[in-house]
């Protein structure tokens, strides 16, 4: 077979894709625009509209339904701590328990669209909207940034993180923010009960981990969460601000103290912390792994 036949037969037998096609491979994983800034990466979350994935080793642009990324190292990086501690796995268990979280999180989702739309061009939002939330072809609906097949499943906190910095609201990403402040708080009040007692870096590290590398604390700390949502007058999370509430510790904890008063920041609050959430996020990692870590800005969104 000749070299032109061999190339014609590759390029018609090649499949067609609806998402690459709509990609501008100029634009591959290159952000839109900036949605939520730290003052070491500069840029934390951001829109991405061609950041998907198509074809083998997911080397050709494509539009995805996750339109939200974190670029903030230290943020990626305390999350996939979460994750290795199966928090994903907690927040099923938890809507279990507390199906008013379940419902809060499915409800988010018409919150994404919305974000979204103001993002996309009409065109874009006629693609996304005909491939990603088609009534037609259930099977197909993508649900929220985490682009899940079900409304109630739950895949990536990094993906709910992001959409919470992206202006989103989603109960679940706002969790797992304020629970990076929690452990920010934690390991602050850890330094000064080490101030006045003697004992081995080393030592204090493990007693440390064996509180915040657990995935009962964030269990607790989300049942504490909706516990106080639940008990405002109109039973509505967004409007919880300024909250306090206990988190209980496990026995024998480093603090030695049962529970931990935390005040809980609602979403609007985030942008304005100092220090901001990526230099708690580096706090809490560096006093958990025991070492400096290496500052580079995570160039890719995926």
């Amino acid at each position: 077979m000749s070299v032109e036949k061999i190339a014609t037969s590759s390029t018609s037998g090649e499949k067609r894709s609806a998402y690459a096609e709509a990609a501008d491979p100029d634009c591959y994983r290159v952000a839109d625009a900036r949605l939520f800034t730290c003052a070491e990466h500069g840029e934390a979350c951001v829109l991405c509209v061609t950041a998907g994935k198509n074809g083998r080793g997911g080397r050709t642009a494509a539009v995805g339904a996750t339109l939200f990324w974190l670029t903030c190292r230290n943020l990626n990086a305390i999350i996939a701590r979460f994750e290795g501690y199966r928090c994903v796995q907690a927040v099923p268990a938890v809507m279990g328990l507390h199906p008013c979280l379940r419902d809060w999180h499915v409800q988010s989702h018409s919150a994404y669209e919305t974000r979204a739309k103001g993002f996309l061009s009409p065109a874009q939002w006629r693609f996304f909207e005909a491939h990603f939330l088609s009534q037609e072809q259930p099977s197909l609906h993508k649900y929220g940034n985490a682009a899940v097949g079900h409304a109630t499943d739950m895949k990536c906190l990094h993906a709910l993180v992001a959409q919470t910095l992206a202006g989103a609201a989603n109960p679940i990403g706002s969790i797992v923010v304020n629970y990076v402040l929690l452990q920010h708080q934690l390991v602050s009040e850890a330094a000064e009960v080490g101030n006045s007692e003697q004992q081995a870096a080393e030592e204090r590290r493990l007693s440390m981990r064996a509180t915040l590398d657990s995935t009962l604390l964030f269990s607790d700390f989300a049942k504490a969460f909706v516990k106080a949502a639940s008990e405002r007058p109109c039973g509505e999370w967004h409007d919880l601000c300024n909250v306090y509430f206990e988190v209980p510790l496990p026995e024998g904890n480093m603090w030695c103290k049962k529970a931990v008063q935390y005040m809980w920041r609602a979403d609007s609050q985030l942008a304005s912390l100092c220090p901001d959430l990526c230099a708690r996020a580096l706090t809490v990692l560096h006093a958990l792994e025991g070492h400096s870590r290496r500052r580079h800005k995570k160039h890719r969104v995926n």
